[in-house]
């Protein structure tokens, strides 16, 4: 059974895409209810913008979920693509008030060496591989997965900069300074790798529809 399952998750990307979306919607959509249940015990403004954004990641893991069991004409994808682009302007703000957050108000917590070094792998490890799926079926025009490996991309770029801020405050002695010059720089780095993200979205949604368009005449 597990042979099968492993063997099927290996060949078939449309079900690997689908499974992997399925399990990281769930976790989203629990870790977002556990968020806001927190900032509401503690009334804490972190806890809360936390839960706005993991609820976007939610919200938009859903919509993708639907659309890539679904076997729409290439239009109603192309749209798909379009419409996650205007979503990351609104999700770039909410990132942007808890990077605020994160580098002004908020006290960097120390956490154990093994733990942060395992959390730096497994983020290091995800970001990387975000980025040549992302890459990988941009080249394709495949766009519910292109959709699907973005949202993970900009997910990843985030927690590095919750990663940087946990490992300066475990590794790093008197680094307040360093703190303020290293996470606004990442910040301000994630910030533009989604406003980029969504421009290319809706550039690319908008010149395949044209083609789209072009060649209706011809059929």
């Amino acid at each position: 059974m597990f042979s099968s399952l492993f063997q099927k998750l290996k060949r078939d990307t449309e079900y690997r895409t689908k499974l992997f979306l399925l399990l990281s919607l769930l976790f989203n959509v629990l870790y977002t209810l556990f968020l806001f249940i927190v900032s509401r015990v503690y009334f804490s403004k972190w806890f809360f913008v936390m839960s706005l954004y993991y609820g976007l990641l939610s919200i938009a893991r859903i919509f993708m979920f639907f659309q890539t069991r679904s076997q729409k004409p290439s239009h109603k994808k192309i749209l798909l693509l379009r419409s996650l682009g205007y979503f990351l302007f609104l999700l770039n703000l909410v990132v942007s008030v808890m990077m605020f957050i994160l580098i002004y108000t908020a006290a960097p917590i120390k956490h154990h060496e093994i733990t942060v070094i395992t959390l730096a792998t497994y983020t290091f490890s995800t970001l990387t591989f975000s980025i040549i799926s992302t890459i990988k079926f941009w080249k394709k025009n495949d766009y519910s997965h292109t959709c699907v490996k973005l949202v993970n991309l900009i997910s990843a770029s985030v927690s590095m900069v919750t990663l940087t801020n946990t490992m300066l405050a475990t590794f790093g002695e008197n680094t307040q300074r360093l703190r303020g010059i290293i996470l606004p720089l990442l910040s301000c780095a994630v910030s533009l790798v989604i406003l980029t993200s969504a421009i290319l979205l809706i550039k690319k949604a908008n010149s395949n529809l044209r083609i789209l368009k072009n060649e209706e005449p011809r059929k």
